[in-house]
């Protein structure tokens, strides 16, 4: 299971009534740490974090999803976050998105996980600040 996943469970934990799933908070932390300015493919790099989400897996591994599924479910997280004006999508496709935290999205976060968590999820992610 990827810290990613473990921090988002607890900051859920922390704040239920935030209104936002697991799934919706692993985009949200991965965005965070990943701004769109370091030019890496957000579509298939959130795709791959949730393969490795223990949230998509069935029992003994593996997901029973498929790339289809698994983007529509990103894309589909993307727009609850746009809709809660957490996030901005500047594009959005099957192939490629653009988009980039607002500054309710990074108050909730900073908010929700405190600084030595969020410097762990980070650094899983390369530390691109």
């Amino acid at each position: 299971m990827p810290i990613v996943e473990l921090v988002a469970q607890k900051a859920l934990e922390r704040n239920p009534d935030i209104g936002l799933e697991i799934v919706d908070l692993i985009v949200l932390l991965w965005m965070f740490s990943n701004p769109y300015d370091n030019h890496r493919r957000q579509l298939s790099s959130m795709r791959n974090i949730l393969k490795m989400s223990e949230t998509l897996q069935i029992p003994g591994g593996g997901l029973d999803v498929t790339e289809d599924e698994l983007t529509q479910i990103v894309l589909g997280s993307l727009q609850k976050l746009k809709k809660k004006k957490l996030v901005y999508i500047q594009s959005a496709g099957v192939h490629y998105i653009k988009g980039t935290l607002t500054d309710a999205g990074i108050k909730l976060i900073e908010d929700s996980v405190r600084t030595p968590v969020l410097r762990r999820v980070t650094a899983e992610f390369g530390n691109n600040p």
